[in-house]
């Protein structure tokens, strides 16, 4: 096995793992799952998945292959699930809001479409959230699911009227509020109320962070035994070794291109920090409705021949960019809900630092290894990168920083796929108590 601190010269195809090398499973797990769910040994469990917008039936063609989806620079949450389904030896119904499904073989496994239209305005968007609940709903009643696995986005009427005996298991990827922000306003207050309504009925789950595990917590205080938190994991392929830079000449921000995100205030913090060096480049790589305006406005900058966009990249794509690169800038803005920030656990991986603003919970992983700004202060941004830019030394300092600590996202034990079994593991039995599940102790659970 080579380890993660010996990559230069690799060969890709002779380290690309299994994707079920991601998802550790205790001994006995599918038999403890049963005990559990209080069901014969000979029927296999349900699990309903919500997968969110994003694209689970490709994944699943290329899990069915047994590959990992080229097109995440870290392993997939839905390839995790159906490598989890498999080994607990379940059934899953996955319900996709895209319309294209896959042509499924595997009698284990079934896929829906339920379109989600997010539509503008408080009042369109919280009907077309209860109308998309009320399908979903019908959806499952016709599955009968044990277990049914949502997001924190998940809408309260399906919350509400999930029959009782499905057990509701969260995996929360946003946070319910920017971190580090107190919630102080009647509607922030009222909105509060309402996501510890919606939960209400959740019995375990798996988050995103260590800040995501806390806001559920206090949300939903009868979860704070009950919550794990996942870390990144990385395939060894993608480590990119044997970079010898020196200062900072590249800055990159890799992610969606949305005002929110906070692109627009790299840009110009950029512009103000380049013009006093010459050698400075940015480049942006990622897509979103932003995208038109940042690009004017890229190409009407005086610096213009020194900003790229380089559009949307695949995994490799993503890491081959991020071993090029001096510097990471994510400014993410205080009207996001930052869950991680996966890019930063990305760059880390390549050795790169990162600038995060305040409002990413990535700095919890990175600790040290990471500079901060407060969010939305373009100004502070800059001191930053000039900041970094005048220390080269300290620049040297965070790199070997992060190498010392990415060994982490090769702990395939703390995947979200291993997460989520623990979570199962951990739902409560059927009519009674019985010892915890083989490989199941204290020191699993969050925090």
């Amino acid at each position: 096995m080579i380890r993660p601190d010996q990559c230069d010269g690799i060969d890709e195809a002779a380290v690309r793992e299994d994707p079920y090398d991601f998802v550790q499973v205790p001994e006995g797990a599918a038999e403890d799952l049963r005990a559990l769910l209080g069901i014969p040994a000979a029927v296999r469990p349900r699990i309903a998945f919500l997968a969110g917008p994003g694209d689970a039936a490709g994944s699943f063609e290329h899990w069915t292959r047994r590959e990992a989806d080229p097109r995440t620079p870290v392993m997939a949450y839905s390839t995790m699930f159906y490598c989890l389904v498999a080994r607990l030896n379940a059934e899953a119904l996955v319900v996709c809001e895209q319309a294209q499904l896959p042509n499924v073989e595997d009698p284990r496994f079934a896929f829906i479409s339920i379109d989600r239209p997010r539509p503008p305005g408080p009042v369109a968007y919280r009907r077309s959230e209860m109308a998309y609940g009320r399908r979903v709903l019908r959806a499952l009643r016709d599955y009968q699911p044990h277990i049914l696995l949502v997001g924190i986005d998940a809408p309260f009427w399906l919350m509400r009227f999930a029959p009782q005996e499905w057990r509701i298991v969260l995996t929360a990827h946003n946070a319910l509020y920017p971190m580090g922000l107190e919630q102080r306003t009647p509607r922030q207050r009222l909105r509060g109320w309402l996501t510890a309504a919606r939960l209400k009925r959740v019995v375990t789950g798996v988050c995103t962070s260590q800040e995501v595990a806390r806001q559920v917590a206090e949300a939903c205080p009868a979860l704070g035994g009950r919550l794990w938190t996942e870390v990144p994991q990385v395939q060894r392929c993608h480590l990119r070794c044997g970079r010898d830079a020196t200062g900072i000449r590249r800055i990159v921000y890799v992610g969606r291109l949305e005002e929110d995100k906070g692109p627009l205030d790299l840009l110009a913090a950029f512009e103000a920090a380049a013009s006093q060096h010459q050698d400075l480049e940015l480049i942006f790589a990622g897509d979103g409705s932003l995208a038109p305006r940042l690009t004017q406005q890229a190409r009407q900058s005086p610096l213009r021949h020194r900003i790229h966009l380089a559009g949307v990249l695949d995994a490799r794509g993503v890491h081959d960019l991020l071993s090029t690169a001096d510097l990471l800038v994510c400014p993410t803005r205080r009207a996001f809900n930052e869950g991680l920030a996966l890019v930063a656990i990305e760059a880390a991986i390549q050795g790169v630092p990162a600038i995060l603003s305040s409002v990413v919970p990535a700095k919890q992983l990175l600790q040290d290894a990471c500079v901060e700004f407060p969010a939305d202060d373009v100004h502070a941004l800059q001191k930053c990168m000039q900041d970094l830019i005048a220390d080269p030394g300290r620049v040297a300092l965070l790199r070997d920083e992060l190498t010392r600590r990415r060994h982490v996202h090769f702990d395939r034990s703390l995947s979200w796929g291993s997460r989520l079994c623990q979570a199962l593991l951990a739902i409560e039995r059927t009519k009674q108590s019985r010892p915890p599940p083989h490989g199941w102790h204290d020191g699993q659970r969050w925090p």
